[in-house]
């Protein structure tokens, strides 16, 4: 495909045109890491029991006493598991997991627990849905679907949430003084904040805070809906206590499967791909990577990606850490701005123009390509990611998306809910894959289920787990409709993601933190998949990470020590009752996923002997 109607732009590191409220100062701050970590298992379900043990694999400063174990809870991720099973009630989740939860982090033996705990991890088996408790709004969450309409005529009275975003402000939704209460959102303290790690702002024992809970405005006229901390003062925020050092950000381990199969093993490419893009000998290769915002001009509905943030006055566009002021500072007013073209111009210092495909060097890391289309009715795709390369001799071989944000079915192109997996060349996946990809959406069932052979309803829409399946690492979605505010702001995320500001080639926040900056609001409908820690550091870069059938040992290639560790787990199994088997389990050993170790595995492997991993790193 030739470059014709496309606006290049190359630019380096310089200053970014846009208000900074603090001039550059270091703070003394300890990153994210395993030690921060509380992980979340369904006792009931095996799936849930092995993905805590493998993350512990991944990160083993993830001490054993910051695994939890729940208990009463179905197994949404078993060999009978169904849509409906990723739903619980609001009954059911206070007293299966937020108090159990809380409990945990208040036990007068551990107090060190309240201050040392970031991160609440969820593993897949864990139910992640929670239904609205009053009967008449249950179309809010039912399997697989959620009810637009429901929603939106009810949104102030609207309880239905993630297990995921309540969990988020566990001690400050209907608990403590001055409580929230369940009904409606709360405005994330955290969103908009640059440079700013979460373990900069101060976060102190639940309960010793008095809070103003009071009402904003909706996007959608005359409705007072979303929970804000402070006094309404033109619909924005200010004299706030609340700040991100009060929430727990959250993710949740889970990725594609079939109705009857487990997310263990997508769960793994997880672990793998976030890994391999966090290792400093391998990483993301800026000049292999390429970030694309792939808008919709021609929406007869109008732009719906111009995000109201209440955290930010209008004039502002993001908010940097400031221990001498309160966090966040006073917003008198809503900011709004069309969120694709914000990111573009804050990621890559450049200014876009209509109806071409704009394209630019990202201000930091330098070269790593960030794609702007505005072209009317047109879905990016590996080709253009493949031209472009043509026309830079310096491109690393395999273009692949470090960072996708699309309008999916709901923009001007006509794409179906598969376009993930057939948008590209040859009808095959939208684009490659570099190692650590995230991905959004625009898409408001995008997160209602995690099986793959279950249609969205009331209208198929591309899924979360569609982008794992074909190379993603993680991704930002919604458990059900959201309305339109909630979309995912992309001008945080992609910044925060990107951003190298210390020049020390790792970037500047984890997944997790970066991807809470941009959910405008908590007790709400989002989900974040994926490794939290994942942080990306700037390498040598590799094609994506996928199993290499038989290799064990995951060392990039089949060989006779494979055979050697496949025979060692022989009698292994997931989906059991008997312990042993169950410890015996190693899903790597399981080459034809059915759960279970035996001479079939063994097989297969002698069948692959001698092949070697693309993905696999030659130094």
């Amino acid at each position: 495909m030739p470059l014709k109607g496309r606006c290049l732009i190359r630019r380096k590191w310089g200053l970014v045109g846009l208000f900074i409220l603090l001039s550059f100062t270091c703070y003394v701050h300890a990153d994210l890491s395993g030690e921060h970590i509380l992980i979340l298992v369904n006792q009931n379900s095996n799936t849930s029991r092995y993905i805590a043990k493998l993350y512990r694999e991944y990160h083993p400063d993830v001490p054993e006493s910051q695994v939890l174990s729940l208990s009463g809870l179905t197994d949404c991720s078993g060999p009978a598991s169904t849509p409906a099973d990723e739903i619980i009630t609001r009954q059911e989740y206070e007293d299966s997991i937020a108090q159990p939860v809380r409990d945990y982090l208040s036990d007068a033996n551990h107090p060190e627990r309240l201050s040392a705990i970031r991160v609440i991890l969820t593993t897949a088996g864990l139910p992640y849905r929670i239904e609205d408790s009053n009967p008449s709004f249950e179309n809010a969450v039912y399997p697989a679907g959620s009810s637009p309409s429901t929603v939106t005529n009810q949104e102030s009275q609207i309880d239905a949430s993630t297990v995921e975003s309540e969990l988020t402000c566990l001690w400050y939704s209907d608990y403590g003084v001055e409580p929230a209460g369940i009904d409606n959102r709360i405005v994330n303290p955290y969103q908009a904040y640059r440079n700013s790690p979460v373990d900069l702002f101060e976060k102190l024992a639940a309960g010793t805070k008095d809070f103003n809970w009071t009402f904003a405005v909706s996007w959608d006229t005359g409705i007072e809906t979303t929970v804000i901390e402070g006094t309404r003062s033109l619909y924005g925020a200010k004299d706030r206590q609340f700040n991100a050092g009060d929430i727990y950000l959250t993710a949740r381990l889970d990725g594609p499967k079939y109705q009857g199969e487990s997310a263990v093993f997508s769960v793994r490419r997880i672990l793998e791909r976030s890994s391999w893009a966090s290792t400093p000998l391998v990483g993301v290769n800026p000049l292999q990577a390429v970030a694309v915002l792939d808008d919709a001009p021609n929406l007869s509905s109008g732009n719906i990606n111009r995000n109201r943030v209440f955290n930010l006055a209008y004039d502002f566009d993001f908010w940097e850490f400031n221990p001498d002021e309160n966090q966040p500072p006073d917003a008198t007013t809503v900011r709004v701005k069309d969120d694709y073209y914000q990111a573009f111009i804050e990621s890559a210092d450049a200014d876009p123009t209509e109806s071409i495909l704009n394209i630019a060097s990202s201000s930091g890391p330098n070269d790593l390509c960030v794609m702007l289309d505005l072209r009317p009715a047109m879905l990016t795709n590996q080709y253009d990611l493949d031209d472009y390369a043509l026309d830079d001799p310096n491109r690393f071989e395999h273009q692949g998306i470090i960072f996708l944000a699309t309008f999916g079915t709901n923009g001007d192109d006509g794409c179906g809910p598969d376009y993930l997996f057939t948008g590209g060349p040859e009808g095959g996946p939208l684009f490659n894959m570099v190692n650590g990809a995230v991905f959004t959406s625009i898409e408001s069932l995008n997160a209602v289920t995690m099986f793959s052979d279950a249609q969205t309803q009331p209208v198929a829409q591309g899924k979360l787990v569609d982008f794992i399946a074909i190379g993603g690492a993680g991704a930002i979605g919604h458990g059900f409709e959201p309305q339109v505010d909630a979309a995912i702001d992309n001008e945080f995320l992609l910044y925060n993601l990107l951003a190298d500001s210390d020049g020390d080639n790792r970037a500047d926040m984890t997944f997790v933190e970066a991807a809470f900056t941009a959910i405008p609001y908590l007790s709400w409908s989002e989900v974040v998949i994926g490794d939290p820690l994942m942080r990306y550091s700037y390498g040598p870069g590799e094609v994506t990470w996928e199993p290499l059938l038989g290799d064990a040992n995951n060392d990039g290639i089949v060989n006779l020590f494979d055979l050697w560790v496949i025979k060692s787990k022989m009698g292994g199994a997931l989906h059991t009752t008997n312990e042993q088997a169950f410890e015996k389990y190693n899903d790597l050993c399981d080459v034809n996923k059915d759960g279970t170790i035996n001479l079939f595995d063994v097989w297969v492997t002698r069948g692959n002997m001698g092949l070697t991993a693309d993905w696999y790193p030659h130094f």
